[in-house]
């Protein structure tokens, strides 16, 4: 069995089919922030050195590392080979390479005029010139590929060319040889942000790269992680025994963050309202924009990791550490100053005796849990659980108990239904309709939905409406306008508009919302206002979808909807929800302001702040969240 995997032969771990675990390790993107996580994975393999001797490396127990922007940096330097194919860097080394190399790869620029030289660059280019990390990673990487890691490795980036999430996977190597690149370029393409360092370009065979920071796709990359290995396995690898895509008991994750601001608002509504290009990409000495999407896609993945967990049962195998408490310099990407990165280190230290912590589904804030000790005591026990899911994986081998096992697992895997979810109590489905985001585009999936319900009129009659048939909508920025277009109610309980209405709608209305400007000089006019502040005032489409809505709320929809935004001053996703109005009555906003909210896209329409009850939002589009809901 083990000689025909089709994965790398320089991958040391003894597959996941002979024990009883797949152990996924996963690190956010952060620049200098990623001290925190060095600073915990120093500590996890020193558990693990404790329990199995000096040369213990976490290469040796994960199946999976993932990482993004200076996570994938880290997971390359914990699973490319030295010389006597052993991890490059111990664990213990990552903090003391950080704290000699940052101040070098973000260079501070100081005196009475730094802040005006920081603003000037940061307008005609990227704020650093990024040779040194080139020639750092080149020299410490050489011609090592992907296909060489001592481990599994997930490193996403993304495109700029193709616009396209790219991730660079072990896995994908025999299947995609092109993947197949030098691990230097993966390293300085995840680590390409965008305002700091330069997008980077390089040929593998006849495919050509064009990378920047995989913080664009997925800053927090567990999710990506799993999926791959689920993947994997459902495309029967003979190294992964049988799982469903929820048998997420079977996986063992830890997750780390570097990071983030939220307890210490930097921004709100009335401030992004103003902002034109400059402000979305240079405000209190950082890049609001960036921050939000890199911030949104790594909550989103928290989100859904911690719902998946609990609702399968299977939270003690999953550990998310993150600090949401951070201020000031320390919630910087590169401020790399000698005392910046001392506190990071202090960071993290405080972080492990801090109590393990979970995001609420309902508030989105991050709780302690009860009884649930502190992140110290929970790597330990994890360190505990990966020791002996490696012994037993030795054991298994050694006494070639292999074929044994794989019988014990398979009849072990619990049976389910086809979705792996309960059904509907009087149906056999749960039906889904998602609706993108993208601003006059809008009119494409109308022209779909008209069809649609066109087809279920033939069956059902003239009346027969979308929101009839399905058990959720969702949209996202325009897609949730039109979500909203289909289940608000008319004064007869129907949906406010037919699908048939929706391309008319735009072709009406989208003239007024984004008023174009003629004349020799209409380009300069527009990249002036651009710079400055929104392209769109936004007051017609105020005055649009509140005449339209008046005071209906999001409790009264003629069916489950789910539309996401993004809050810039709590700089986390807020996502209204049908099913959370009950739990969170603050949620019951007016339908017109979410609309608004989900809507507003930095740089083209303002962002939207109103209050309900004693909830503030201070709401962005939210394609910065999930553009795809």
């Amino acid at each position: 069995m083990t000689s025909n995997i089709p994965t790398t032969n320089s991958v040391r771990n003894r597959p996941p089919n002979t024990g009883n675990l797949i152990t996924v390790l996963s690190i956010d993107g952060g620049g200098i922030r990623g001290i925190i996580p060095g600073v915990i994975l120093e500590y996890l393999e020193s558990q693990l050195q404790e329990l199995d001797g000096e040369e213990a490396r976490l290469a040796d127990y994960f199946d999976v590392i993932a990482g993004t922007s200076t996570g994938g940096l880290v997971t390359v330097m914990l699973t490319a080979p030295d010389q006597n194919n052993k991890p490059l860097y111990a664990a213990k080394d990552i903090v003391p390479f950080y704290l000699e190399n940052c101040p070098k790869i973000f260079k501070q620029i100081g005196g009475p005029f730094a802040g005006i030289i920081k603003l000037l660059k940061a307008l005609v280019g990227p704020k650093y010139d990024g040779k040194y990390l080139k020639e750092l990673v080149t020299s410490l990487l050489g011609t090592t590929k992907l296909s060489q890691t001592l481990t599994n490795v997930v490193i996403p980036s993304f495109d700029i060319k193709t616009m396209q999430p790219v991730i660079f996977s072990s896995f994908q190597v025999p299947r995609e040889p092109s993947m197949d690149v030098q691990l230097s370029d993966i390293c300085l393409g995840t680590s390409a942000a965008p305002t700091y360092l330069p997008a980077h370009n390089f040929q593998n065979g006849d495919r050509e790269f064009n990378l920047i920071d995989g913080g664009m796709a997925a800053n927090n990359p567990s999710l990506v992680a799993i999926g791959e290995v689920t993947r994997q396995a459902l495309k029967e690898d003979p190294n992964f025994f049988p799982i469903s895509p929820m048998d997420y008991g079977r996986y063992l994750v830890v997750s780390l963050g570097t990071g983030t601001e939220k307890q210490q608002p930097r921004y709100d509504a009335k401030m992004a309202a103003k902002w034109g290009v400059l402000g979305w990409l240079v405000t209190n000495g950082s890049a609001p924009l960036i921050e939000a999407f890199t911030q949104a896609s790594a909550d989103l993945v928290v989100f859904h990791d911690n719902v998946v967990f609990e609702a399968l049962n299977s939270v003690d195998n999953y550990l998310r550490i993150q600090d949401d408490t951070l201020t000031g310099d320390l919630a910087s990407t590169d401020t790399a100053t000698t005392k910046n990165l001392d506190d990071l280190v202090k960071v993290g230290e405080r972080l492990l005796d801090e109590p393990v912590s979970r995001i609420n589904s309902t508030t989105g804030v991050v709780e302690p849990v009860p009884n649930g000790g502190t992140n110290r005591e929970v790597l330990k026990r994890f360190a505990k659980q990966l020791s002996d899911e490696r012994n037993l994986r030795e054991a298994n081998i050694r006494d070639g108990g292999v074929a044994e096992l794989y019988v014990k697992m398979t009849s072990q895997i619990p049976t389910t239904n086809r979705t792996g979810l309960p059904p509907p109590t009087v149906g056999n489905l749960i039906t889904i309709l998602s609706i993108d985001g993208g601003g006059i585009r809008g009119i494409i999936p109308g022209v779909i939905l008209r069809y649609l319900e066109s087809e279920l009129q033939l069956l059902d009659g003239n009346q027969a409406r979308l929101a009839d048939y399905f058990d959720v909508i969702a949209g996202t920025s325009t897609g949730g306008l039109v979500t909203v277009m289909l289940t608000a109610p008319d004064q007869n309980n129907r949906p406010l508009y037919a699908a048939e209405d929706i391309v008319p709608f735009y072709l009406d209305n989208c003239p007024k919302i984004f008023p174009q400007i003629g004349g020799p000089f209409a380009d300069i006019i527009k990249k002036s206002k651009a710079l400055v502040g929104p392209q769109y005032d936004g007051e017609y489409l105020k005055d649009l979808v509140t005449s339209l809505l008046g005071t209906t709320r999001l409790n009264q929809t003629l069916t489950n909807v789910v539309i996401p935004t993004f809050d810039i001053k709590t700089m986390q996703p807020v996502i209204f929800s049908s099913f959370q109005v009950s739990r969170a009555p603050n949620k019951d906003a007016l339908l017109s302001d979410i609309c608004l909210g989900t809507s507003a896209a930095p740089t083209y329409l303002p962002a939207h702040f109103f209050q309900n009850g004693d909830q503030e939002f201070n709401l962005i589009d939210g394609g910065i969240a999930a553009s795809n809901p």
